[in-house]
Parts: C-alpha cells; structure tokens; sequence
C-alpha cells in the first residue's frame, strides 16, 4: 500500500489478532515441546532436585548471613531458568534473553559468595557488586571459573538483552506480512538451541555449587538425592551433546537458505 493508499481497517480484527496472541504461544510451545522434549525432561529433574533441597532448607535454619545469601540467590537463579524455559518454549526468544541473563549474573554472584563470605557479607548489606567485579575475582579462585570464559557468556546475554539488528528478527512487516506479534512468527531454532544448551550448563552449574554447598544436611536427611543428582548430571552430558548437533545442523540448514534467500533492501 502506498502513501496515499488505503484499506478497509475494521478495529475488529485487531482486537481478534490481539486475543488471540496467548493462542499463537500455546501452539508454538506444543510445536517446541515436542522438539526439545529430553531438555524438557533433563531441567525438569534438575528442579525437582532443587525443590527437594528447597523443601530440606526450609526446615533448617541459616547458620549466618552468608548462608542466607546462599539461600536467596540460589531461588533467584531457580526462578529465571524456570521461567526462561517457558519463554523460549513459546517462541519468545527475544523476551527470553534478559532472563537468562539475570540468572547468569545470579548464579557467577552465587558462586562468588559460596567460596568468599566477605563478598556475601558485602552483597547482604546492599552494596552493588558488579558481574565485572565477579568474574575478577572467581578467576583467581581453584573453585572458581575462567574469567575469558565468563566474559564471553556475559557479552553474549548483553548482547541478546539490548536491541541490536543481529538478534532482533526481520518481521517483514508490510512486505508480506500485515500481523507479526508475539508468537506468530517462526522461532529462530539456532538460537532456541543455543539459549537451551547455555540454560542446560547453568542447571548443571547451580545444582553442583548447592549439592555440595549442602551435602551434609542432603546426606543426613535425602539418603536418595546423590544419586538421583549423579545420574541427571550424567544424562545432562548426553543431553547436552545432542543439542549441540541440533544446533549445528539448524545453523547449517539456516545459513543454506539466507545464502539462497538474500533479503532485499
């Protein structure tokens, strides 16, 4: 339509697109289910590992401020991988980033914490205690991880938080399309792979530092939790491994067709 065209609007149809907006999610996430299935089962277990942790803490008094810091952030880094989950399921990609991002910077924060108390006494207190600052200082420590690696990870969730053309999807919107909200359009798989295998190593990561963190009290109290969790971080390998072919192969298919496709100005 040009500029000095016009159409038939009935504000009707967009109330009816606008309703049915939660429809477009269910159907993608059924689509994306079935797709991701063993993900699905693999972060499900891990849940169920740290809800049975959960419910143990919740009977169990903290000893001190760090241990109440512990308890705090690891809810916190449970919740955005949960949600993170259902986000990506329903096509929501784009939405998805700052969440997993979150839970990035909770779980490095966490693991800083768990090996140097100052920091939780510090973080308790309301200071700010930036993921730079973080990755500094978990790169000095055995337990700790490498700072090179982290810092890549970081750039990566900022990258997807921020709006940039690269990670922003091409909607087409009046050049073919006239309705493109929410979860109509067809979800970016590559990426839908790369967010699941990151979000994959961070449940393996956050059930690690807490099964150890808390092994006495688990040992005590859930005579099945170690080994319930060493085979889910065996079968997280397995997993793990078959994503990444995933991801290889539907990079490969996508690359093929915007090589064969080109988008015109």
């Amino acid at each position: 339509m040009s500029e000095n065209e016009s159409f038939a609007f009935d504000p009707l149809d967009a109330k009816n697109h606008y309703e049915s907006l939660h429809k477009f999610s269910d159907t993608r996430a059924k689509e994306m289910n079935q797709m991701f299935l063993p993900f699905i089962d693999i972060t499900d277990r891990y849940g169920l590992l740290i809800s049975r942790l959960t419910i143990i803490l919740g009977n169990a008094k903290p000893k001190d401020t760090q241990d109440i810091v512990l308890r705090d952030l690891m809810a916190d880094v449970f919740d955005c991988l949960y949600e993170s989950r259902d986000l990506i399921m329903g096509a929501k990609i784009n939405v998805a980033f700052p969440v997993v991002r979150r839970a990035y910077e909770s779980i490095t924060l966490l693991n800083l914490c768990a090996i140097n108390k100052s920091f939780a006494n510090k973080w308790h207190s309301g200071k700010e205690i930036k993921n730079a600052e973080v990755r500094k200082e978990l790169d000095k420590h055995p337990l700790g991880e490498s700072k090179e690696d982290m810092k890549k990870l970081y750039n990566f969730y900022c990258l997807g938080s921020h709006p940039n053309r690269e990670l922003i999807p091409r909607r087409f919107l009046g050049e073919g399309n006239q309705f493109v909200l929410g979860a109509i359009g067809k979800p970016n798989l590559w990426l839908a792979c790369d967010l699941c295998i990151k979000i994959l190593e961070m449940w393996f990561w956050l059930t690690a530092m807490v099964s150890v963190i808390y092994h006495d009290m688990l040992s005590k109290v859930d005579i099945g939790y170690n080994d319930a969790y060493s085979q889910t971080s065996n079968d997280a390998k397995e997993i793990s491994k078959w994503l990444v072919l995933n991801f290889n192969n539907v990079l490969k298919e996508e690359q093929e067709y915007w090589i064969n496709n080109p988008v015109k100005d």
